[in-house]
Protein backbone atom coordinates (compact mmCIF):
# COMPACT_ATOMS: atom_id res chain seq x y z
CA UNK A 1 0.00 0.00 0.00
CA UNK A 2 1.57 3.44 -0.55
CA UNK A 3 1.74 5.71 2.01
CA UNK A 4 2.72 8.66 -0.06
CA UNK A 5 -0.70 10.48 -0.35
CA UNK A 6 -0.96 10.38 3.69
CA UNK A 7 2.22 13.07 2.89
CA UNK A 8 0.31 15.28 0.89
CA UNK A 9 -2.26 15.54 3.41
CA UNK A 10 0.45 16.25 6.07
CA UNK A 11 2.14 19.11 3.71
CA UNK A 12 -1.53 20.98 3.72
CA UNK A 13 -2.10 20.44 7.58
CA UNK A 14 1.72 21.78 8.65
CA UNK A 15 0.84 24.79 5.57
CA UNK A 16 4.30 23.44 4.03
CA UNK A 17 5.43 25.18 0.92
CA UNK A 18 6.45 21.95 -1.26
CA UNK A 19 7.13 18.12 -0.50
CA UNK A 20 10.38 16.47 -1.29
CA UNK A 21 10.25 13.18 -2.00
CA UNK A 22 13.13 10.69 -2.95
CA UNK A 23 14.01 7.04 -2.96
CA UNK A 24 15.76 5.93 -0.23
CA UNK A 25 15.76 9.26 1.48
CA UNK A 26 13.54 10.60 4.28
CA UNK A 27 10.63 12.87 3.29
CA UNK A 28 11.33 16.57 3.68
CA UNK A 29 9.02 19.43 3.84
CA UNK A 30 10.25 23.07 2.67
CA UNK A 31 8.42 25.66 4.62
CA UNK A 32 9.30 29.48 4.66
CA UNK A 33 12.72 28.68 3.05
CA UNK A 34 13.57 25.91 5.37
CA UNK A 35 14.03 22.10 4.95
CA UNK A 36 12.14 20.11 7.77
CA UNK A 37 12.90 16.52 7.60
CA UNK A 38 9.60 14.20 8.75
CA UNK A 39 9.80 12.00 11.33
CA UNK A 40 9.59 8.93 9.04
CA UNK A 41 11.68 6.67 7.79
CA UNK A 42 13.97 6.48 4.12
CA UNK A 43 11.02 5.52 1.61
CA UNK A 44 11.27 2.35 0.03
CA UNK A 45 11.61 2.27 -3.64
CA UNK A 46 8.58 -0.15 -4.06
CA UNK A 47 6.21 2.80 -2.55
CA UNK A 48 7.90 5.92 -4.72
CA UNK A 49 7.53 3.38 -7.51
CA UNK A 50 3.91 2.45 -7.27
CA UNK A 51 2.93 5.63 -6.80
CA UNK A 52 4.72 7.72 -9.93
CA UNK A 53 3.16 4.24 -11.70
CA UNK A 54 -0.02 5.79 -10.14
CA UNK A 55 0.12 9.17 -11.61
CA UNK A 56 1.74 9.15 -14.38
CA UNK A 57 0.88 7.66 -18.12
CA UNK A 58 3.13 5.49 -20.75
CA UNK A 59 3.79 8.55 -22.22
CA UNK A 60 5.53 10.38 -19.24
CA UNK A 61 7.41 7.38 -18.34
CA UNK A 62 8.33 7.54 -22.03
CA UNK A 63 9.43 11.20 -21.05
CA UNK A 64 11.33 10.41 -17.71
CA UNK A 65 13.95 8.61 -19.42
CA UNK A 66 15.30 12.21 -21.07
CA UNK A 67 13.97 14.75 -18.97
CA UNK A 68 10.91 15.34 -16.39
CA UNK A 69 7.19 15.20 -15.95
CA UNK A 70 4.69 17.68 -14.37
CA UNK A 71 1.75 15.80 -13.62
CA UNK A 72 -1.69 16.41 -11.51
CA UNK A 73 -2.29 14.23 -8.27
CA UNK A 74 -5.71 14.65 -6.39
CA UNK A 75 -5.47 13.05 -2.63
CA UNK A 76 -8.57 10.74 -1.28
CA UNK A 77 -10.01 14.13 0.12
CA UNK A 78 -10.44 15.74 -3.18
CA UNK A 79 -7.19 18.14 -2.70
CA UNK A 80 -5.40 18.56 -6.00
CA UNK A 81 -1.53 18.65 -5.95
CA UNK A 82 1.04 19.22 -9.19
CA UNK A 83 3.84 17.06 -8.66
CA UNK A 84 6.83 17.02 -10.53
CA UNK A 85 8.99 13.88 -11.50
CA UNK A 86 12.10 12.83 -12.56
CA UNK A 87 14.72 9.59 -12.84
CA UNK A 88 17.22 10.46 -9.53
CA UNK A 89 19.84 7.44 -9.76
CA UNK A 90 17.86 4.14 -9.79
CA UNK A 91 15.00 5.57 -8.50
CA UNK A 92 12.39 8.85 -8.67
CA UNK A 93 12.50 12.56 -7.21
CA UNK A 94 9.09 14.27 -6.16
CA UNK A 95 8.32 17.98 -5.48
CA UNK A 96 4.66 18.25 -4.61
CA UNK A 97 2.53 21.55 -4.47
CA UNK A 98 -0.66 22.28 -3.28
CA UNK A 99 -2.93 23.73 -6.24
CA UNK A 100 -3.97 26.77 -4.22
CA UNK A 101 -7.41 27.65 -7.06
CA UNK A 102 -9.00 24.37 -5.25
CA UNK A 103 -9.16 22.70 -9.58
CA UNK A 104 -6.98 21.11 -11.24
CA UNK A 105 -6.28 19.88 -14.83
CA UNK A 106 -7.33 16.40 -15.65
CA UNK A 107 -5.34 13.54 -13.98
CA UNK A 108 -3.53 11.70 -16.30
CA UNK A 109 -4.58 8.36 -16.54
CA UNK A 110 -2.69 5.01 -16.48
CA UNK A 111 -2.13 2.51 -19.43
CA UNK A 112 -4.90 0.11 -18.85
CA UNK A 113 -4.03 -3.67 -17.43
CA UNK A 114 -6.58 -6.04 -16.82
CA UNK A 115 -6.19 -6.64 -13.31
CA UNK A 116 -5.28 -3.01 -12.28
CA UNK A 117 -8.04 -0.81 -11.36
CA UNK A 118 -8.03 2.96 -13.57
CA UNK A 119 -7.66 5.97 -11.75
CA UNK A 120 -11.37 7.91 -12.86
CA UNK A 121 -10.80 11.39 -14.67
CA UNK A 122 -11.16 14.94 -13.34
CA UNK A 123 -13.48 16.81 -14.32
CA UNK A 124 -12.36 19.77 -16.04
CA UNK A 125 -12.50 23.68 -15.61
CA UNK A 126 -16.03 23.93 -17.25
CA UNK A 127 -17.46 21.48 -15.39
CA UNK A 128 -17.10 23.09 -12.19
CA UNK A 129 -17.06 19.78 -10.44
CA UNK A 130 -14.69 18.68 -7.21
CA UNK A 131 -11.58 16.82 -8.87
CA UNK A 132 -12.05 12.91 -8.29
CA UNK A 133 -10.13 11.09 -5.88
CA UNK A 134 -7.27 8.45 -7.37
CA UNK A 135 -8.04 4.94 -7.17
CA UNK A 136 -4.78 4.00 -5.52
CA UNK A 137 -4.82 0.47 -4.66
CA UNK A 138 -2.66 -1.36 -2.14
CA UNK A 139 -2.09 -4.00 -5.34
CA UNK A 140 1.73 -4.97 -4.08
CA UNK A 141 0.74 -5.62 -0.40
CA UNK A 142 0.85 -8.56 1.07
CA UNK A 143 -2.87 -9.33 2.34
CA UNK A 144 -2.07 -10.64 5.53
CA UNK A 145 0.68 -7.86 6.37
CA UNK A 146 0.32 -6.54 9.65
CA UNK A 147 -1.02 -2.79 9.54
CA UNK A 148 1.24 -1.89 12.84
CA UNK A 149 4.39 -2.48 11.07
CA UNK A 150 3.22 -0.46 8.25
CA UNK A 151 1.89 2.78 10.00
CA UNK A 152 2.10 2.78 13.37
CA UNK A 153 5.31 4.92 14.41
CA UNK A 154 7.02 5.23 16.98
CA UNK A 155 5.18 7.70 19.27
CA UNK A 156 1.91 5.64 18.87
CA UNK A 157 3.72 2.57 19.77
CA UNK A 158 5.18 3.73 22.71
CA UNK A 159 2.53 5.13 23.96
CA UNK A 160 0.61 1.69 23.59
CA UNK A 161 3.34 0.20 25.79
CA UNK A 162 3.12 2.44 28.32
CA UNK A 163 -0.82 1.95 28.68
CA UNK A 164 -0.12 -1.54 28.81
CA UNK A 165 2.41 -1.72 31.40
CA UNK A 166 0.20 0.63 33.68
CA UNK A 167 -2.67 -1.57 33.63
CA UNK A 168 -4.75 0.55 31.30
CA UNK A 169 -7.71 -1.40 29.05
CA UNK A 170 -7.90 1.40 27.28
CA UNK A 171 -5.90 4.75 25.08
CA UNK A 172 -7.04 7.99 23.80
CA UNK A 173 -4.09 9.81 21.15
CA UNK A 174 -5.60 12.96 20.04
CA UNK A 175 -3.37 15.47 18.05
CA UNK A 176 -2.79 18.40 20.03
CA UNK A 177 -3.59 17.46 23.54
CA UNK A 178 -1.77 14.26 25.56
CA UNK A 179 -2.53 10.88 25.86
CA UNK A 180 -5.11 9.54 28.12
CA UNK A 181 -5.74 5.93 29.54
CA UNK A 182 -8.60 4.36 31.09
CA UNK A 183 -7.51 2.85 34.06
CA UNK A 184 -9.56 1.02 36.59
CA UNK A 185 -13.06 2.60 34.45
CA UNK A 186 -12.11 6.28 34.90
CA UNK A 187 -10.08 8.77 32.08
CA UNK A 188 -6.57 9.33 33.44
CA UNK A 189 -4.12 11.41 32.47
CA UNK A 190 -0.77 9.29 30.68
CA UNK A 191 2.00 11.27 31.65
CA UNK A 192 5.17 11.32 29.57
CA UNK A 193 3.26 10.28 26.25
CA UNK A 194 3.17 12.80 23.59
CA UNK A 195 1.48 12.94 20.56
CA UNK A 196 2.44 13.00 16.46
CA UNK A 197 0.37 14.85 14.51
CA UNK A 198 2.09 13.41 11.51
CA UNK A 199 1.73 9.58 12.38
CA UNK A 200 -1.85 10.02 12.98
CA UNK A 201 -2.95 11.31 10.10
CA UNK A 202 -1.08 8.72 7.78
CA UNK A 203 -1.72 6.17 10.26
CA UNK A 204 -5.74 7.28 9.35
CA UNK A 205 -5.50 6.87 5.62
CA UNK A 206 -3.15 3.79 5.86
CA UNK A 207 -6.03 2.48 7.93
CA UNK A 208 -8.65 3.95 5.37
CA UNK A 209 -7.32 2.18 2.03
CA UNK A 210 -6.35 -0.69 4.05
CA UNK A 211 -9.99 -1.43 5.14
CA UNK A 212 -11.14 -0.77 1.08
CA UNK A 213 -8.53 -3.05 -0.08
CA UNK A 214 -9.56 -5.86 2.40
CA UNK A 215 -13.19 -5.44 2.16
CA UNK A 216 -13.47 -3.94 -1.39
CA UNK A 217 -17.52 -5.14 -1.28
CA UNK A 218 -18.24 -3.66 1.96
CA UNK A 219 -19.06 -0.02 2.50
CA UNK A 220 -16.80 1.69 5.17
CA UNK A 221 -17.42 5.03 6.65
CA UNK A 222 -15.12 7.96 5.41
CA UNK A 223 -12.84 9.41 7.90
CA UNK A 224 -12.47 6.10 10.73
CA UNK A 225 -11.13 2.77 10.14
CA UNK A 226 -11.15 -0.18 12.37
CA UNK A 227 -7.72 -2.34 12.64
CA UNK A 228 -6.18 -4.77 15.67
CA UNK A 229 -2.22 -4.79 15.92
CA UNK A 230 0.51 -6.17 17.85
CA UNK A 231 2.97 -3.63 18.99
CA UNK A 232 6.02 -5.80 21.09
CA UNK A 233 3.82 -8.41 22.10
CA UNK A 234 0.70 -6.23 23.19
CA UNK A 235 -2.29 -7.34 20.64
CA UNK A 236 -4.78 -3.94 20.34
CA UNK A 237 -8.01 -3.31 18.77
CA UNK A 238 -7.77 0.07 17.15
CA UNK A 239 -10.27 2.50 15.45
CA UNK A 240 -8.22 5.64 14.31
CA UNK A 241 -11.17 8.76 13.22
CA UNK A 242 -10.75 12.17 11.94
CA UNK A 243 -12.89 14.83 14.49
CA UNK A 244 -13.00 18.90 14.62
CA UNK A 245 -9.49 19.58 16.00
CA UNK A 246 -8.05 16.67 13.99
CA UNK A 247 -7.69 12.91 14.48
CA UNK A 248 -7.41 10.83 17.42
CA UNK A 249 -6.76 6.99 18.05
CA UNK A 250 -8.69 4.99 20.14
CA UNK A 251 -6.87 1.48 21.55
CA UNK A 252 -8.50 -1.64 23.43
CA UNK A 253 -5.58 -3.12 24.67
CA UNK A 254 -5.90 -7.29 24.76
CA UNK A 255 -5.05 -10.33 26.25
CA UNK A 256 -3.60 -12.39 24.54
CA UNK A 257 -5.27 -15.37 26.47
CA UNK A 258 -9.03 -15.60 28.07
CA UNK A 259 -9.16 -15.25 32.08
CA UNK A 260 -10.65 -18.69 33.52
CA UNK A 261 -14.72 -19.30 33.84
CA UNK A 262 -14.51 -19.24 37.46
CA UNK A 263 -12.70 -15.88 37.66
CA UNK A 264 -15.31 -13.92 36.37
CA UNK A 265 -17.64 -13.83 39.01
CA UNK A 266 -20.78 -14.62 36.54
CA UNK A 267 -23.66 -16.66 37.90
CA UNK A 268 -23.70 -20.15 38.52
CA UNK A 269 -26.13 -21.04 35.79
CA UNK A 270 -23.73 -19.58 33.20
CA UNK A 271 -21.62 -22.81 32.58
CA UNK A 272 -24.75 -24.90 31.87
CA UNK A 273 -25.58 -23.19 28.80
CA UNK A 274 -22.62 -24.90 27.20
CA UNK A 275 -24.30 -28.26 28.12
CA UNK A 276 -26.47 -27.81 25.31
CA UNK A 277 -25.61 -29.27 21.68
CA UNK A 278 -27.26 -26.47 19.74
CA UNK A 279 -29.20 -23.77 20.07
CA UNK A 280 -28.56 -19.67 20.68
CA UNK A 281 -26.94 -17.74 23.67
CA UNK A 282 -26.74 -14.37 23.76
CA UNK A 283 -23.98 -12.41 25.76
CA UNK A 284 -25.06 -8.92 25.63
CA UNK A 285 -24.62 -5.25 27.53
CA UNK A 286 -23.08 -1.92 26.49
CA UNK A 287 -20.28 -1.55 24.97
CA UNK A 288 -16.81 -2.04 27.12
CA UNK A 289 -18.68 -4.17 29.84
CA UNK A 290 -16.31 -7.13 29.30
CA UNK A 291 -18.82 -9.25 26.66
CA UNK A 292 -15.85 -10.64 24.08
CA UNK A 293 -13.65 -11.90 27.79
CA UNK A 294 -16.60 -13.62 28.49
CA UNK A 295 -17.10 -15.27 25.43
CA UNK A 296 -13.91 -16.03 25.31
CA UNK A 297 -13.62 -17.80 28.35
CA UNK A 298 -17.13 -19.70 27.76
CA UNK A 299 -15.40 -20.88 24.29
CA UNK A 300 -11.68 -21.87 26.60
CA UNK A 301 -13.68 -23.71 29.26
CA UNK A 302 -15.77 -25.65 26.95
CA UNK A 303 -12.77 -27.37 25.97
CA UNK A 304 -12.52 -29.13 29.38
CA UNK A 305 -16.33 -29.99 29.09
CA UNK A 306 -16.11 -31.82 25.37
CA UNK A 307 -13.79 -31.75 23.05
CA UNK A 308 -15.58 -29.62 19.47
CA UNK A 309 -14.87 -27.96 16.53
CA UNK A 310 -15.09 -24.43 17.71
CA UNK A 311 -14.99 -21.31 14.79
CA UNK A 312 -14.71 -17.76 15.28
CA UNK A 313 -15.84 -14.90 13.62
CA UNK A 314 -14.56 -11.61 14.98
CA UNK A 315 -13.47 -8.30 14.41
CA UNK A 316 -10.90 -8.54 15.28
CA UNK A 317 -9.56 -11.45 16.78
CA UNK A 318 -8.79 -10.56 20.65
CA UNK A 319 -8.17 -13.48 22.89
CA UNK A 320 -6.28 -15.75 21.16
CA UNK A 321 -7.86 -19.83 21.98
CA UNK A 322 -5.95 -22.51 22.52
CA UNK A 323 -7.79 -25.77 22.70
CA UNK A 324 -6.19 -29.15 24.16
CA UNK A 325 -9.59 -31.63 23.46
CA UNK A 326 -10.91 -30.19 20.54
CA UNK A 327 -10.09 -27.73 17.68
CA UNK A 328 -10.86 -23.95 17.33
CA UNK A 329 -10.65 -22.13 13.86
CA UNK A 330 -10.38 -18.01 14.62
CA UNK A 331 -11.41 -16.10 11.78
CA UNK A 332 -10.98 -12.26 11.59
CA UNK A 333 -13.64 -9.51 10.00
CA UNK A 334 -11.43 -8.36 6.27
CA UNK A 335 -9.17 -10.61 6.61
CA UNK A 336 -10.50 -13.97 6.47
CA UNK A 337 -14.05 -13.18 5.42
CA UNK A 338 -15.44 -10.10 3.96
CA UNK A 339 -19.15 -9.85 6.39
CA UNK A 340 -20.42 -11.56 9.29
CA UNK A 341 -23.45 -13.18 7.46
CA UNK A 342 -20.97 -14.30 4.46
CA UNK A 343 -18.38 -15.99 7.14
CA UNK A 344 -21.75 -17.71 8.79
CA UNK A 345 -22.95 -19.20 5.88
CA UNK A 346 -19.34 -20.29 4.63
CA UNK A 347 -19.01 -21.70 8.61
CA UNK A 348 -21.70 -23.99 7.78
CA UNK A 349 -20.29 -25.70 5.02
CA UNK A 350 -16.75 -26.78 7.67
CA UNK A 351 -18.39 -28.93 9.65
CA UNK A 352 -18.69 -27.01 13.28
CA UNK A 353 -20.48 -28.21 16.55
CA UNK A 354 -19.83 -24.10 17.96
CA UNK A 355 -20.02 -20.81 16.08
CA UNK A 356 -19.13 -17.34 17.84
CA UNK A 357 -20.21 -14.66 16.52
CA UNK A 358 -18.34 -11.06 17.63
CA UNK A 359 -21.52 -9.24 17.16
CA UNK A 360 -25.06 -9.77 15.42
CA UNK A 361 -25.42 -6.33 13.58
CA UNK A 362 -28.56 -6.57 11.01
CA UNK A 363 -30.96 -8.72 10.09
CA UNK A 364 -29.53 -10.87 7.49
CA UNK A 365 -26.63 -12.04 10.19
CA UNK A 366 -29.61 -12.68 12.87
CA UNK A 367 -31.28 -14.89 10.51
CA UNK A 368 -28.61 -16.59 9.54
CA UNK A 369 -27.40 -17.16 13.53
CA UNK A 370 -30.99 -18.53 14.12
CA UNK A 371 -30.58 -21.23 11.17
CA UNK A 372 -27.23 -22.41 12.41
CA UNK A 373 -28.74 -22.54 15.73
CA UNK A 374 -31.74 -24.87 14.22
CA UNK A 375 -29.86 -27.05 12.26
CA UNK A 376 -27.73 -28.59 15.21
CA UNK A 377 -25.14 -25.77 16.18
CA UNK A 378 -24.63 -24.17 19.15
CA UNK A 379 -24.10 -20.36 18.25
CA UNK A 380 -22.75 -18.13 21.35
CA UNK A 381 -22.96 -14.14 19.99
CA UNK A 382 -22.77 -10.38 21.52
CA UNK A 383 -25.17 -8.40 21.40
CA UNK A 384 -25.17 -4.62 22.33
CA UNK A 385 -28.59 -4.20 24.55
CA UNK A 386 -28.74 -3.08 28.42
CA UNK A 387 -31.04 -6.45 29.22
CA UNK A 388 -32.71 -9.45 27.96
CA UNK A 389 -35.78 -7.52 27.36
CA UNK A 390 -33.41 -4.89 25.06
CA UNK A 391 -31.94 -7.98 23.72
CA UNK A 392 -34.89 -9.57 22.57
CA UNK A 393 -36.36 -5.89 20.84
CA UNK A 394 -33.34 -5.49 19.14
CA UNK A 395 -32.93 -8.69 17.54
CA UNK A 396 -36.69 -8.87 16.70
CA UNK A 397 -36.45 -5.07 14.96
CA UNK A 398 -34.07 -6.12 12.70
CA UNK A 399 -36.87 -7.85 10.88
CA UNK A 400 -39.23 -6.34 8.66
CA UNK A 401 -43.05 -6.15 10.01
CA UNK A 402 -43.94 -9.23 7.71
CA UNK A 403 -41.16 -11.09 9.49
CA UNK A 404 -41.52 -10.44 12.90
CA UNK A 405 -44.12 -13.51 14.10
CA UNK A 406 -41.76 -15.84 11.94
CA UNK A 407 -39.31 -14.70 13.82
CA UNK A 408 -40.23 -14.78 17.47
CA UNK A 409 -41.21 -18.26 16.71
CA UNK A 410 -37.54 -19.11 15.39
CA UNK A 411 -36.27 -17.07 18.12
CA UNK A 412 -38.30 -18.86 20.81
CA UNK A 413 -36.88 -22.62 19.89
CA UNK A 414 -33.84 -21.48 19.13
CA UNK A 415 -32.55 -19.30 22.20
CA UNK A 416 -30.73 -20.83 25.22
CA UNK A 417 -29.72 -18.35 27.21
CA UNK A 418 -29.09 -14.24 27.49
CA UNK A 419 -26.58 -13.14 29.68
CA UNK A 420 -26.39 -9.53 30.47
CA UNK A 421 -23.45 -7.90 31.93
CA UNK A 422 -21.77 -4.76 33.49
CA UNK A 423 -18.50 -3.64 35.05
CA UNK A 424 -18.92 -1.77 38.32
CA UNK A 425 -16.48 0.09 39.85
CA UNK A 426 -14.89 -1.92 42.76
CA UNK A 427 -14.58 0.17 46.24
CA UNK A 428 -11.02 -0.79 46.78
CA UNK A 429 -10.53 0.00 42.89
CA UNK A 430 -10.52 -2.17 40.06
CA UNK A 431 -14.10 -3.14 38.47
CA UNK A 432 -16.08 -6.50 39.34
CA UNK A 433 -19.06 -7.93 36.66
CA UNK A 434 -22.95 -7.60 37.62
CA UNK A 435 -24.86 -9.78 35.59
CA UNK A 436 -28.61 -10.34 34.49
CA UNK A 437 -28.89 -14.34 33.59
CA UNK A 438 -32.47 -15.43 31.89
CA UNK A 439 -32.43 -18.73 30.91
CA UNK A 440 -35.39 -19.76 28.40
CA UNK A 441 -37.38 -21.87 30.26
CA UNK A 442 -40.96 -22.67 28.89
CA UNK A 443 -42.86 -19.82 30.39
CA UNK A 444 -40.07 -17.47 28.92
CA UNK A 445 -40.53 -19.48 25.06
CA UNK A 446 -43.99 -18.58 25.43
CA UNK A 447 -43.78 -14.80 26.05
CA UNK A 448 -41.56 -14.39 23.25
CA UNK A 449 -43.90 -16.76 20.64
CA UNK A 450 -46.49 -14.19 21.93
CA UNK A 451 -44.72 -11.08 21.45
CA UNK A 452 -46.01 -10.19 25.34
CA UNK A 453 -42.06 -9.01 26.13
CA UNK A 454 -43.43 -6.41 28.59
CA UNK A 455 -43.67 -9.30 31.10
CA UNK A 456 -40.43 -10.76 30.47
CA UNK A 457 -39.24 -8.69 34.03
CA UNK A 458 -41.73 -9.90 36.16
CA UNK A 459 -40.78 -13.29 34.86
CA UNK A 460 -37.50 -13.05 35.87
CA UNK A 461 -38.28 -11.64 39.05
CA UNK A 462 -40.38 -14.62 40.02
CA UNK A 463 -38.49 -17.38 38.50
CA UNK A 464 -35.79 -18.23 41.28
CA UNK A 465 -35.91 -21.65 41.21
CA UNK A 466 -35.91 -21.70 37.51
CA UNK A 467 -32.26 -20.07 37.91
CA UNK A 468 -33.37 -16.47 37.18
CA UNK A 469 -31.06 -14.29 38.25
CA UNK A 470 -31.96 -10.29 37.92
CA UNK A 471 -29.22 -7.62 37.66
CA UNK A 472 -30.41 -6.09 40.82
CA UNK A 473 -30.00 -9.14 43.11
CA UNK A 474 -26.75 -9.32 41.49
CA UNK A 475 -26.21 -6.32 42.79
CA UNK A 476 -27.25 -6.52 45.86
CA UNK A 477 -25.13 -9.49 46.61
CA UNK A 478 -21.93 -7.64 45.54
CA UNK A 479 -23.15 -4.89 47.97
CA UNK A 480 -23.58 -7.31 50.92
CA UNK A 481 -19.92 -8.67 49.98
CA UNK A 482 -18.65 -5.28 50.53
CA UNK A 483 -17.18 -5.16 47.03
CA UNK A 484 -19.17 -2.28 45.71
CA UNK A 485 -21.16 0.54 47.01
CA UNK A 486 -24.90 0.93 47.38
CA UNK A 487 -24.18 4.29 45.12
CA UNK A 488 -22.38 2.08 42.73
CA UNK A 489 -25.08 -0.13 42.62
CA UNK A 490 -27.94 2.22 42.45
CA UNK A 491 -25.97 3.70 39.18
CA UNK A 492 -26.12 0.82 37.52
CA UNK A 493 -29.38 -0.43 38.29
CA UNK A 494 -32.24 -0.52 36.19
CA UNK A 495 -35.11 -0.80 38.94
CA UNK A 496 -34.51 1.03 41.54
CA UNK A 497 -37.37 0.04 44.06
CA UNK A 498 -36.50 -3.68 43.11
CA UNK A 499 -32.93 -3.26 44.57
CA UNK A 500 -33.93 -1.61 47.46
CA UNK A 501 -36.27 -4.56 48.19
CA UNK A 502 -33.42 -7.18 47.42
CA UNK A 503 -31.16 -4.70 49.95
CA UNK A 504 -33.75 -5.35 51.97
Amino acid sequence: MSAIPSLFRIMALRDADSLHLETGKIPELRRRGRVEPMALPALEAELVEDFVHRVTTDTDRAMLQVGSVAVTFVDPDGAPYTVSVHRAGAGYQLVGRRVSSGRAAPLPRPAAAPSAPREREVPGEAAGARAAAPAIEPAREAAGAPLAALALGPTLAGAVASAHQRGASDLFVSTGRGAMARLGGALQPLEGVHTDEEELWALLRAAELRARARAPGRPGEAGSADFGAEIDGVRVRCNVFAHLEGVALAVRVLSDAPPALHELGLPAGVEGALGHRHGLILVCGPTGSGKSTTCAALLQHLDTLRPAHVITLEDPIEARLRFRAGLVHQRELGAHFDSFAGGLRAALRESPDVLFLGELRDAETIAAALTAAETGHLVLATLHAPDAAGALDRVLDAFEDGRQRQARTQLAGALRMILTQRLVPRQRGGRVVAAELVPVTPAVANILRKGELQTLATAIQSGREAGMVPLERSLAQLVRAGLISQAEAQRACLDPALLRSQLG
